[in-house]
């Protein structure tokens, strides 16, 4: 009898210690909605047969919806890690046209405390692909087709909102190389063999997360 006992305190104790470590770590999904406002600059470099020639343009966006959605695992509730997808709406411009932004990134996130208010670091870091909409252009819609890696930094706020759902606001930091994928372009003196991007700038973001 004793021994059934035993056994039996073993199972109960090798349940609860499942149990808890399912509690600890679990795979999670988080998806963001969010519209955010992009402040910066913007360094252009045509590479030209005789050289490179660089231009420095400073602005802003108005502001754009985006949607992430990040697959991974979340480890006590405060943080998470994996990987994820992600789209964007760029409004058009005097320099650019529409644009469709799809991206596959890493993303990490580590909430300061489980409360109400909740405090966070994160990071995404991928590759950016932008497809544009209407083009208006002597030049093909390829010219205006870019790839490109990035790294967002952020730190922000966020206020729990029932048991899935967060109201998050944010300031991140956008450093992106990217390039035309185009070849054989209309006008080699208007774009060069190869044209660069490089943006540097701050995000500021708000909207939804929902685990």
């Amino acid at each position: 009898m004793k021994r059934y006992s035993l056994i039996l305190t073993a199972a109960l104790l090798l349940s609860a210690t499942v149990h808890g470590q399912d509690k600890l770590v679990k795979f999670c999904n988080i998806t963001e909605a969010t519209v955010g406002f992009q402040l910066g600059k913007t360094t252009q470099v045509n590479s030209l047969a005789e050289g490179e020639a660089e231009l420095e343009v400073a602005g802003y966006k108005v502001p754009s919806p985006r949607v992430n959605s990040s697959f991974g695992i979340l480890v006590g509730k405060i943080f998470f890690i994996g990987p994820g997808l992600g789209y964007m709406y760029q409004p058009g411009d005097d320099d650019n046209p529409y644009q469709h932004h799809v991206s596959v990134f890493g993303h990490a996130r580590v909430h300061f405390t489980k409360a109400k208010l909740r405090p966070y670091l994160g990071l995404k870091g991928g590759y950016n692909h932008i497809l544009p909409e209407d083009v208006l252009s002597i030049y093909s819609t390829e010219a205006y087709t870019w790839d490109g890696v990035y790294a967002e930094p952020e730190i922000g706020i966020g206020i729990k909102l029932g048991e899935h759902a967060v109201l998050n606001g944010s300031l991140g930091y956008q450093f992106m190389n990217a390039w035309n994928r185009s070849e054989g372009l209309t006008s080699v003196d208007a774009f060069g063999p190869e044209l660069k991007d490089s943006y540097h700038r701050l995000l500021l973001s708000v909207g939804f997360s929902f685990y």
